[in-house]
């Protein structure tokens, strides 16, 4: 490159790295470290992202590019000498404007706190220590030691409130520890499914499942966690003691030998991916093979090579077994129930180059452009999409413009992937709109079922016997192993296990067991100091990283928690009008949306055909929701030694 120089010499490795980088990262990178706003202007404007694409060439002519990356080398070449950037702190109106241009949309001016925020340009997105004095007994219990329930400790160890976690399994991960089936991997980008404030030398652009168990194990070090985890300990119950002020929990341990556990702030932890779904099939016992939930999936692994398998089941986790093992089995058979809408997946199982991942982890200001980009992209870019028109006549296949825009690339795409299998379009082509379900994102499905030794089956599975199943129309269909791909129980929250509050209340009962809700996904009207991480409408239909929802939610506990130890007070419930109010407005939200459209089923609603699993604002919108919590929406409390003297405001 024309801007190296002699002394430069050891930075051969930034050569390959920017060669390998973002263009349209570098051009809003390059504002920061030069001043110069001309990087975002005329010749340097890149093409419009499109789809989950990064645009890593930003659709510039070779000679752009080249000047780009030159000016990159000398300016990362400073900076990396230690030369401060020469606009370190930009307005909102240019960060906004550089987000805008380096997508090719508009983005509006709204997003300015959460761009600042997210590019580390404001306060540290950890609690500070609380300075406000706590009883000596003062402590929190979390109930799992997956993302959710690390998020949790990280704040309190941070903010200096006593905390314990208790895991059922040995190990932390939650999800990422017990899914290990073949292909196991997230669909979002790994440099956003990651915390703000946890860097990661990821190897690949979508971590699987091991890297990001391991990432997880990484940050618990770091953060000097798992002192504070105790493993192998199920909570049955979790009851609020009036007297007390506290939440005693009833636990048992592997043996099933019962403890007790008592704290004055009781977070969930325990996430909605908990509990797989396994349907009951006559004969199923009979089976003489291995037959596993891919959520039960040993980590000795099974035997396939040259079996005959059965995969029933098409979602995520099917979308991810069948291509890692078709090659493998001597036959596939896949029993769907309805076809699934899959889209592009350009990066994944793309290893990141070992010279961009030196970029990533030396360059923060980059990486954090690199991740705000994937944030937009995966987040409020889609929510136009996800909205009814009650004008467009799109017959039950679209719901607006743009979502019939996106039917009509996913179908490109599906057939293109089909190739000469053509004849299985009528097999794999949902009838539904464009997100009614979980989007899901191609990994090489279709080409899957395009395999000689792979057979898919629409229906379901109706009965079993010691050499396989038999689906609803009646054929059987011979098994050596019987893969169950059929998902969780997400609408049931936190089922089985009883958390009883005010008065002898049961939270299932209140919900009528699978209709939960909580105010902003997290707090409960008659269950006092109890958070619910990963709670009722909380996942992104349109996109986004649990990560960022969890990240929002324990900012949101540690403000309340903060406000209420400054006002001398010990207990904290969320008012029932409020809860109201705010449940209200989320089913009229839903009400015209994609998940509430005639003849979408989806996993995301319960027993009534009520939304439960997602929250249906945009993902700005929730981010200012729980930026500062409102004490004049909650009752706060006091706790004495004397029952009689406790005090409610």
């Amino acid at each position: 490159m024309d801007g190296r120089t002699k002394s430069a010499s050891d930075r051969e490795w930034l050569v390959d790295a920017i060669t390998a980088a973002n263009l349209p990262t570098l051009c809003c990178l390059l504002v920061h470290l030069t001043g110069d706003r001309s990087w975002i202007e005329g010749e340097f404007v890149p093409s419009r992202t499109r789809g989950m694409d990064d645009n890593d060439s930003g659709g510039f002519s070779e000679s752009v590019k080249q000047k780009i990356r030159d000016a990159a080398y000398v300016a990362l070449t400073d900076s990396l000498s230690g030369k401060s950037p020469a606009l370190p702190n930009p307005t909102d109106e240019l960060l906004v404007e550089m987000m805008s241009i380096s997508l090719g949309e508009v983005v509006p001016q709204s997003y300015a706190p959460m761009i600042r925020n997210d590019l580390a340009l404001s306060a540290s997105p950890i609690a500070a220590p609380i300075s406000t004095p706590m009883n000596s007994d003062f402590c929190a219990l979390i109930i799992g030691a997956g993302i959710s329930g690390l998020c949790a400790a990280i704040e309190f160890e941070a903010a200096g409130i006593p905390y314990t976690i208790v895991e059922r399994h040995n190990d932390l991960g939650g999800v990422w520890f017990e899914n290990r089936y073949p292909g196991a991997a997230c669909d979002v980008p790994s440099y956003l499914y990651s915390f703000s404030f946890a860097e990661y030398d990821w190897s690949r652009f979508f971590a699987g499942s091991r890297e990001i168990h391991n990432y997880l194990e990484n940050v618990a070090d770091s953060f000097d966690i798992r002192r504070h985890v105790r493993f192998g300990l199920e909570v049955v119950e979790a009851r609020f003691c009036e007297a007390s002020g506290k939440w005693e929990a009833s636990l048992v341990d592997a043996n099933g030998t019962p403890q007790q556990m008592n704290a004055n702030l009781l977070i969930s932890g325990v996430g909605a991916f908990n509990k797989p779904r396994l349907p009951n099939i006559p004969g199923l016992a009979d089976f003489k093979g291995p037959s596993v939930h891919t959520a039960c999936y040993p980590e000795e692994g099974i035997e396939l090579e040259g079996r005959k398998v059965i995969l029933v089941g098409n979602g995520a986790s099917a979308m991810q077994v069948a291509p890692a093992i078709a090659d493998k089995v001597g036959s596939l058979t896949i029993v769907q129930r309805t076809p699934q809408w899959a889209a592009p997946f350009p990066k994944f199982r793309q290893d990141i180059p070992e010279a961009l991942r030196r970029l990533l982890m030396e360059v923060p200001l980059y990486r954090r452009w690199y991740r705000l980009r994937l944030s937009w992209a995966f987040n409020d870019k889609l929510y136009e999409a996800l909205q009814q028109d009650p004008s467009w006549d799109g017959g039950g296949r679209s719901i607006n413009a743009i979502n019939d825009a996106h039917r009509v690339g996913l179908e490109a795409y599906i057939k293109s992937e089909l190739g000469s299998a053509i004849h299985l379009l009528p097999q794999v082509l949902p009838d539904y709109p464009p997100f009614g379900k979980r989007m899901l994102l191609d990994n090489g499905w279709f080409r899957t079922l395009a395999k000689k030794n792979v057979k898919l089956v629409t229906g379901s599975v109706v009965e079993a016997n010691g050499t396989g199943v038999t689906t609803n129309d009646g054929q059987k269909h011979e098994a050596d192993v019987l893969i169950w791909a059929t998902g969780f129980d997400v609408v049931n929250l936190l089922a089985p296990m009883k958390i009883i509050g005010l008065g002898g209340r049961e939270l299932h009962d209140d919900w009528n067991g699978d209709d939960a809700r909580a105010y902003l996904g997290t707090v409960i009207p008659g269950y006092p100091n109890f958070f619910c991480l990963y709670g009722p409408n909380t996942q992104f239909g349109h996109g986004g990283s649990l990560i960022t929802v969890l990240e929002r939610q324990m900012h949101y506990v540690m403000s309340l928690v903060r406000q209420m130890l400054k006002k001398g007070a010990t207990q904290i419930e969320v008012d029932q009008h409020v809860h109201d109010v705010y449940n209200e407005k989320v089913d009229s939200t839903h009400a015209g949306m994609v998940w509430t459209y005639p003849g979408v089923e989806t996993y995301y609603k319960n027993s009534k055909g009520r939304v439960v699993v997602n929250n249906p604002f945009r993902i700005l919108e929730y981010w200012q929701m729980t930026e500062t919590a409102d004490l004049d929406e909650f009752k706060v409390g006091r706790y004495v030694l004397n029952p009689s003297e406790n005090a409610g405001t």
